[in-house]
C-alpha cells in the first residue's frame, strides 16, 4: 500500500445500494489502485467488497462527524476523497494519479481537485495546474481530490453535514495559507450517478452498458417536480454568478441538506 495517501469512500446506510455497483466498476477499472481503500458508513456492510477496511460511525451522527472519525483513523498526510455514487466509468490512470499527489506533496496544497468542477482561475507556476481562488462559491467540494489531511479534518470539525461542508466551509478558508489548486481536465473518470437520492439517466445507462444488475424498486429515477425544480435551478446558476447565488443562499440556510439521511 502506499503510504502516503489512503482513499476515504463516504457513504451511509440509505446509500448501502450503492455500494455493490462501486465495488464492481472500481475493481474492473482500478485493479491495480495501490492505496489502502477505506468506506466510511453508519453500519458495516456484512461483504467487503473492494474495500481494505470500514470504519462504522454508528447511526445518528452528521456526515462531518463520520468523516472526522475515519480521518483521526488515518496515518497518511493525504487523503483521496470520494462519495459512494462516484461510479467509475472507465479505466483510472494509476500513474497520472501518483503524479498529483506527488504535485500535491510538492505544491503542499490544502488540496488538488481532480475534477475542474467548478474550474481554477489562475495558472500554478512550473506545472499545469490552476489555482482557485478561496472564499470563493464552491472553492471547496466533495469532488473527488486529494486533501491534506489535516486541513480536511479540520473542515470537517467545523461544519456538519456535506451541505455544510461545501458551502460554509468553501467561506471559511481564507486565511488558510496552503493552496487550493485544480486540474485543468478531468483526471478521475467517474460519473455523480445519483442526485438527490434518485438515479440520473447517465447512472443507469453506466450500470446497464457493464451488465450490472440493479434494483430499481430501492431507488428510480426523479419524478417530474424534482426534474422541473432541478432544470430551474440551473438555469438561475446559469444566468448570475455561482458566488452571489451561493452567498445569499448560505445568508437565508436555503438548501440544507444532510448527506446521512441519504440525501445528496
Amino acid at each position: 500500500m502506499n503510504t502516503d495517501c489512503t482513499i476515504l469512500i463516504c457513504s451511509c446506510d440509505k446509500y448501502a445500494d450503492l455500494l455493490s455497483p462501486f465495488a464492481t466498476l472500481w475493481r474492473k477499472y482500478w485493479p491495480d489502485c495501490p492505496f489502502e481503500t477505506v468506506l466510511v458508513t453508519e453500519t458495516a456492510p456484512e461483504n467487503s467488497f473492494c474495500f481494505n477496511r470500514v470504519v462504522a460511525c454508528g447511526h445518528g451522527k452528521p456526515w462531518c462527524q463520520n468523516l472526522s472519525i475515519a480521518l483521526e483513523t488515518v496515518t497518511t498526510p493525504y487523503v483521496l476523497m470520494l462519495m459512494d455514487d462516484y461510479l467509475i466509468v472507465s479505466p483510472v490512470d494509476t500513474s497520472l494519479v501518483l503524479r498529483r499527489l506527488s504535485e500535491a506533496q510538492k505544491f503542499d496544497v490544502a488540496s488538488l481537485r481532480l475534477n475542474p468542477l467548478p474550474p481554477g482561475r489562475k495558472a500554478w507556476p512550473d506545472s499545469d495546474l490552476l489555482e482557485m481562488p478561496k472564499n470563493v462559491a464552491y472553492c471547496v467540494t466533495c469532488q473527488a481530490s486529494i486533501w491534506n489531511r489535516e486541513f480536511l479534518l479540520g473542515l470537517a470539525r467545523r461544519n456538519k453535514s456535506a451541505w455544510e461542508f461545501e458551502r460554509y466551509g468553501s467561506f471559511m478558508v481564507g486565511n488558510e495559507p496552503r493552496p487550493l489548486l485544480v486540474t485543468p481536465t478531468k483526471e478521475f473518470p467517474f460519473i455523480d450517478a445519483v442526485h438527490k437520492g434518485h438515479w440520473e439517466k447517465f447512472g443507469v445507462k453506466c450500470l446497464a452498458d457493464n451488465g450490472i444488475d440493479y434494483d430499481f424498486t430501492k431507488r428510480g429515477l426523479p419524478p417530474f417536480k424534482t426534474r422541473l425544480v432541478e432544470g430551474l435551478k440551473g438555469l438561475v446558476f446559469a444566468i448570475f454568478p455561482w458566488s452571489l447565488i451561493v452567498r445569499v443562499q448560505n445568508l437565508l440556510g436555503a438548501g440544507a441538506k444532510e448527506r446521512n439521511n441519504g440525501v445528496k
